[in-house]
């Protein structure tokens, strides 16, 4: 669970920067800019927990973070190796891998709790639909894309978010 700490930490502080640079900055000088591709989040467990973030802009929260450390992979040293080279992709694409893979268990997990929630008991489907996950976005400022699930999508969240930060972005030997 340490190797996960840094990471953790450091893609919630990007969150909240790109947030705040959206909220603050982005949407004062140029409105339109913000919204060609942005997303909101918003949990809701029972009347404990209710999370929801603005719009946030997929560019400021994944293209500027994944261009950095592309120029961070860049091998420097033997620009004109080929072994350099595909490491370095391989260590880029890594993370793309399993940031799709995050979508994918929320997907996963929410169809198998559909499917099988009418053989669930009735205090377990009463406390699962207690839960509510949404994610609205736009993309290129014309559609508005809009995703909603249960208690299986907030589990396929968890365990795609949980996977992205141990195989994705946790250092490596």
């Amino acid at each position: 669970m340490q190797q996960l700490a840094v990471p953790f930490t450091l893609c919630t502080l990007w969150f909240m920067v790109a947030w705040a640079i959206e909220k603050f900055w982005l949407t004062v000088f140029c409105a339109q800019c913000s919204s060609l591709f942005a997303f909101e989040l918003s949990l809701q467990g029972h009347d404990l927990l209710t999370v929801s973030t603005g719009r946030v802009s997929a560019v400021l929260l994944f293209v500027v973070p994944f261009l950095a450390y592309a120029l961070a992979l860049i091998p420097y040293r033997r620009p004109g190796s080929g072994e350099a080279w595909s490491t370095a992709i391989q260590k880029w694409s890594r993370p793309f891998f399993w940031l799709a893979l995050v979508a994918f268990w929320a997907w996963m997990l929410e169809s198998a709790y559909s499917m099988f929630s009418g053989i669930l008991p009735e205090g377990f489907k009463a406390y699962a639909q207690g839960y509510r996950l949404h994610l609205s976005g736009t993309a290129l400022g014309l559609r508005e894309i809009t995703i909603n699930g249960g208690l299986g999508g907030l589990l396929g969240l968890i365990f795609g978010l949980y996977l992205f930060l141990s195989r994705g972005l946790a250092h490596r030997e």
